[in-house]
């Protein structure tokens, strides 16, 4: 009997864990509604987003390091200080229309969305051929740092790779290609 009620005591405790750590991670990553879809029994239910996971009005700056070209993207400082949500951006320092500058930022988060993933310790040979930084508004936030790699075997497939993550995401080589040259 005392058995019994030893291993009760010990389930509930490790449901109350396994929760909590549920419940920690949702407030930590709170669901964005303009990526939730609903599912047949009306449960909301959040899309994947792969690996660049960013609400695009947090962009404050975007830098491209590739093999064939590079470029900066950032939000003009006067803007950045009044209101993420308007003013104007800067490319390579010359003013660019905010339409293409959300445009850009929409295609680079897009970018890992589709393709397939694998993890990142099984790449052979992999060769960095860029790094794309993006920083984020907020006082705290580190930049984000990726780093594009190809294997020397397979080089039509670019693999997107982020620090701490174990996982390396598939790209579009013609997507990753045609914002490398965009300027």
């Amino acid at each position: 009997m005392h058995v019994k009620k030893s291993i009760g005591v010990t389930v509930c405790l490790l449901l109350g864990v396994i929760l909590a750590t549920l419940t920690v991670d949702r407030e930590a990553n709170p669901p964005d509604p303009a990526r939730e879809t609903m599912a047949a029994n009306g449960e909301r239910i959040q899309e994947s987003t792969g690996i660049f996971q960013w609400n695009d009005k947090e962009v404050r700056s975007v830098e491209w390091e590739g093999r064939n070209q590079s470029w900066i993207l950032q939000r003009e400082p006067a803007a950045a200080e009044e209101s993420m949500l308007r003013g104007g951006w800067l490319l390579n320092g010359s003013e660019l229309p905010v339409s293409q500058a959300e445009s850009r930022i929409r295609k680079l988060r897009e970018l890992g969305k589709d393709g397939g993933t694998r993890r990142a310790s099984t790449l052979s040979h992999e060769v960095i051929v860029g790094t794309i930084t993006v920083t984020l508004s907020g006082l705290k936030r580190e930049p984000e740092v990726y780093l594009i790699a190809v294997e020397p075997d397979h080089p039509e497939q670019v693999w997107v790779l982020r620090s701490g993550d174990p996982l390396a995401y598939l790209v579009s080589k013609d997507a990753y290609l045609e914002l490398e040259q965009l300027q």
